[in-house]
Formats: structure tokens, sequence, C-alpha cells
């Protein structure tokens, strides 16, 4: 019963992740076997960092005050991704898959 508690729980987060209205992603489903596990962090009221595990493409996004969002470019290796606002500064983060 925990694991399919834990298992919804990541769904919903990775879905409010993806959506930008969480503020981090910790773990979300991957295209198939296991789990693509995520972090985000805001360093600056600027600047948003992410990282994941290998496998998946991801990216990380962030919304500013300007009104526009900003992206890292995509990538499928476990390293750290950043997202800066162009003008602005950030009122949400995410991790995009």
């Amino acid at each position: 019963m925990r694991i399919a508690a834990a298992l919804t729980a990541v769904a919903l987060s990775g879905a409010l992740a993806g959506a930008g209205l969480a503020g981090t992603a910790n773990a979300a489903p991957s295209d198939g076997a296991g789990a693509l596990a995520c972090s985000t962090t805001k360093i600056s009221s600027k600047t948003a960092r992410g990282w994941c595990s290998a496998g998946s493409a991801w990216r990380v996004g962030v919304k500013c005050t300007d009104g526009k969002h900003y992206y890292s470019g995509w990538e499928t290796d476990a390293r750290y991704q950043y997202a800066t606002c162009g003008a602005g500064t950030i009122t949400h983060y995410w991790i995009d898959r």
C-alpha cells in the first residue's frame, strides 16, 4: 500500500512540476523502466538550478514576473542545468520533461 501511495504522489508531483505549478519536483516517473529522479532549487531571484538522473530528456523551466517562461536546454545526462529570467524575477520553477 505504501508503494502505491508513493507512486501516486510521485506522479502528481511530476504533473504539477510539468505544469509549472510546483516549486520543486523531487521525482517523476520515466517513460517505462524505473523512475527519473529530479530536483530543482531557486539559487537567486532570477535563476533556478535543476538536476535529473540520466535517461529521459528533461529541462529546467522558470516563470518570471515579466510574464514569460525561460528554459535551459534539453538534457538526458545527470548534470545541473540552469534557467534564468530575461527580465523580472522568478515566480515559479520546475523540471519539464
